[in-house]
């Protein structure tokens, strides 16, 4: 009501427009917030914050070119604007042209340079760095993330992810317990750390652990199932894992990995009542494991997190 007033007596109130703007924009009207600050640009051509505001409604509207135009005027007003600079950064890096990192990067550098040590721009310059395959530049500005935030659950994950896939396991590990420490609920973390008990850690019991916990946040979730009938079949328990794979073929019908997967197994078992076959009975471990990827990116804060590790039966 305040800003209503000041707004009505006098027109050209340029931060009165912004701040009914912002109001507007927390209410998640949009449109209303997008005509208040137009209007406020009519009186006011060159604020830059006025642009970014702009930006930031075209972002809710999912109008990402659009978007990023006001986003680049707000820079030619202010070069350094903060909030400018960032947002910017990230959704170019979200366009996912590679013509467009080097300008993404250049901006986070420009808030470096300015100061502006903060997870989020250490953050996206890991993921940029993901994206041009740079191993250990993703590794430094990830690092550099969570030593600001320890709680940081994208960055956390990816560091993982990234020296998993680097194969340094036991190098990742420490940074998934992190992840789940400080959110459990974290599934794709749980597949993961579970993927590394396995296969490295040689811990079943810490495997079971994360694959008992991924079915208490989600009773059907397959993968966590299947990975569940993978630690019995280590264990050479073949009758527990055999009806651990039906259950799972119950939840997922139309997944064929799973059918053979049971069948491999209950051919374990029909091999282990002939006694001349007994010692031939047990699956080896390389021929039960392989390791499958999620190739959906990571949480930017634009969007959602990241891509497990998994085991399968082959």
């Amino acid at each position: 009501m305040l800003y209503r007033q000041a707004i009505s007596m006098r027109s050209d109130y340029t931060q009165a427009y912004i701040n009914r703007g912002d109001v507007l924009l927390k209410l998640n009207r949009t449109k209303e917030a997008q005509e208040v600050y137009e209007r406020a640009l009519f009186y006011d051509t060159d604020n830059p914050d006025i642009y970014y505001n702009l930006g930031v409604v075209l972002l809710e509207q999912g109008k990402h070119s659009q978007a990023l135009a006001y986003l680049d005027k707000a820079l030619e007003f202010d070069p350094d604007h903060e909030q400018a600079l960032l947002n910017s950064a990230i959704l170019l890096q979200e366009l996912g042209q590679a013509n467009l990192r080097k300008l993404a990067e250049k901006r986070l550098l420009r808030l470096l340079s300015n100061g502006q040590k903060n997870e989020r721009v250490f953050f996206n310059l890991g993921m940029l760095a993901m994206d041009e395959g740079d191993v250990p530049a993703a590794e430094h500005w990830f690092r550099q993330a969570i030593l600001i935030k320890e709680d940081f659950r994208a960055a956390l994950f990816n560091l993982a992810l990234l020296l998993a896939d680097d194969h340094r396991p036991l190098q990742a590990a420490p940074f998934l317990n992190q992840l789940v420490r400080f959110h459990p609920d974290h599934v794709k973390a749980l597949i993961l750390l579970g993927d590394i008990y396995i296969n490295n850690i040689k811990d079943l019991d810490a495997a079971e652990n994360c694959y008992q916990r991924i079915l208490q946040l989600d009773p059907d979730n397959t993968q966590g199932m299947h990975n569940l009938c993978v630690v019995y079949v280590e264990r050479g328990l073949l009758k527990e894992a055999e009806t651990c794979l039906q259950k799972a073929h119950l939840m997922a019908p139309h997944e064929d990995y799973i059918v053979k997967h049971l069948k491999i197994v209950q051919n374990r078992l029909q091999a282990k009542q002939i006694p001349n076959q007994l010692n031939e009975s047990r699956p080896d471990s390389k021929e039960i494991r392989k390791t499958e990827k999620d190739t959906t990116r990571p949480d930017t804060n634009l969007k959602s997190d990241t891509k497990p590790s998994t085991l399968s039966l082959s």
